[in-house]
């Protein structure tokens, strides 16, 4: 007799020096009974500190064949590239904030702040306001689907036509990183309640992501005075991006729809992420 669970499936940690908060997404179910085939996409936080044995792996290993870096210009120029970018890999640069604008606090040449990251005056305000941190985030992540559609559907593309495996990340790894691979999953049929357990999974490394960003510029300064609770980042927040999108846009594949997305791209991340059930 056969049982069914409501727990979501758990997720593929790798265990890479250098990384703490990498994971591969496969093995989550998607409509139709198939599953997100493993080594095809992963995510993580930040690689500028992966050792010669965690790229070699990354790359002879997994075989990855692209970099989805969500990162700003700011963040390369302080932080710095990373040893993959070594590698005869294909990078893409997708910042999902809107370079130079001042609002952003990105800075140009005539910024009197030149380290100020760009998210640094939102969850400020959350933190001193005690808005709904679930809400102030969901907002967040809109604006990166509002301010920058145009790198969203980049990511997407090439995650859908990499001729490896898709390696996407930011800073932590978990907001802007989140995002995108929610999209992915949402777009081949991965459960809604699937797609909010990854996002959600980030949170069992936030001490570990606060400690390795903590070490560094330009991040050290935006976590002085934040703890692990300021830093966490609700599951609720995700269902209520997704939420808003099923409100104003037809969900996830309406919005991406709206911005260039076509029936090739779909089957072919569809192809990409998505092993066939198998027939009885």
């Amino acid at each position: 007799m056969s049982t069914s669970s409501t727990q979501p499936t758990p997720p593929l940690w790798i265990e890479l020096e250098g990384v703490v908060n990498m994971r591969d997404l496969g093995g989550r179910p998607t409509a139709g009974g198939g599953r997100i085939r493993p080594g095809v996409l992963l995510r993580s936080d930040n690689l500028q500190d992966l050792p010669a044995a965690s790229v070699r792996r990354l790359v002879d290993e997994v075989g990855i064949s692209d970099v989805v870096d969500l990162r700003t210009d700011l963040e390369r120029r302080v932080v710095g590239e990373g040893p993959l970018k070594c590698e005869e890999l294909r990078f893409h640069e997708l910042t999902l904030y809107p370079e130079g604008a001042k609002e952003t606090g990105i800075p140009d040449d005539r910024d009197e702040e030149p380290d100020r990251l760009p998210w640094e005056g939102d969850f400020e305000a959350a933190a001193h306001e005690r808005q709904e941190h679930d809400e102030h985030l969901a907002n967040h992540y809109l604006g990166y689907l509002t301010q920058r559609p145009d790198h969203v559907m980049a990511a997407l593309k090439a995650i859908a036509h990499a001729p490896g495996a898709v390696l996407v990340h930011c800073a932590a790894g978990k907001d802007r990183t989140g995002t995108i691979c929610a999209l992915a999953l949402s777009e081949v049929g991965v459960p809604r309640e699937e797609v909010v357990a990854d996002y959600d999974t980030s949170n069992q490394r936030t001490e570990q992501i606060m400690q390795r960003l903590a070490s560094t510029e330009p991040y050290a300064t935006d976590l002085v005075g934040q703890s692990v609770a300021d830093q966490t980042t609700p599951a609720s927040t995700m269902r209520m991006l997704l939420a808003s999108l099923d409100e104003t846009s037809g969900g996830p594949s309406g919005w991406m729809r709206a911005h260039g997305w076509s029936e090739d791209d779909a089957r072919a991340l569809r192809a990409k992420l998505v092993d066939a059930p198998q027939p009885d």
